[in-house]
């Protein structure tokens, strides 16, 4: 089958998306770096603290040791964001440092990462995903898997921009215009 270019057009498009309005603005993130750390140590997180020389995050949760964020995403699995040159950095010293017991992967490419802010984003969020967003169950630095609609994803509360509730989501990138669609759709059509 011919390459067509619609994987070429669909991650350009991602990329561009800014929508505003109804309380809400979803921008795309386009030159976010993400990186999978995954070790098979006895103690994970004795590993990665000797590894990175930081305390892992948290259950659920996310730090951010500099230039990067690492959020824990299951026991000796953690998801790595920033720039991209700064996560490749990560990457590759966390490679090194577990040899044959780790798998270090650039998913960068893979993926399609959003920034959803403003006084409704928790609302218009929970229109699309069965999750808890209120300042308690998800505070800054909670990070989470879950569904979006018909699709899996991954979120995390960011430092708040103006006041307001600062998330990102990070999609397969196969579905970043059903996410920019169905997200668009509730921002504009004032449902949140």
């Amino acid at each position: 089958m011919a390459d067509t270019g619609a994987i070429t057009l669909a991650l350009a498009a991602a990329n561009d998306l800014l929508i505003e309005g109804a309380g809400v603005r979803l921008a795309a993130e386009p030159h976010l770096g993400i990186a999978k750390l995954q070790i098979l140590a006895a103690d994970p997180d004795v590993w990665f603290e000797t590894a990175l020389g930081i305390a892992p995050p948290p259950v659920l949760g996310e730090v951010e040791p500099g230039p990067v964020a690492i959020a824990w995403l299951a026991p000796g699995e953690w998801l790595v964001t920033g720039n991209e040159a700064d996560v490749e950095r990560v990457r590759t010293h966390c490679a090194e440092a577990a040899g044959n017991l780790g798998l270090m992967v650039d998913i960068t490419h893979a993926r399609a990462t959003f920034e959803l802010s403003g006084p409704k984003a928790a609302s218009a969020l929970a229109t699309h995903c069965p999750l808890d967003f209120g300042d308690e169950a998800m505070p800054v630095g909670a990070a989470r898997r879950s569904t979006f609609s018909d699709t899996g994803f991954f979120i995390s509360r960011r430092p708040d921009r103006a006041g307001q509730p600062c998330f990102r989501l990070i999609f397969d990138q196969s579905m970043a215009g059903y996410a920019a669609r169905m997200l668009g759709a509730t921002i504009s059509g004032d449902n949140v």
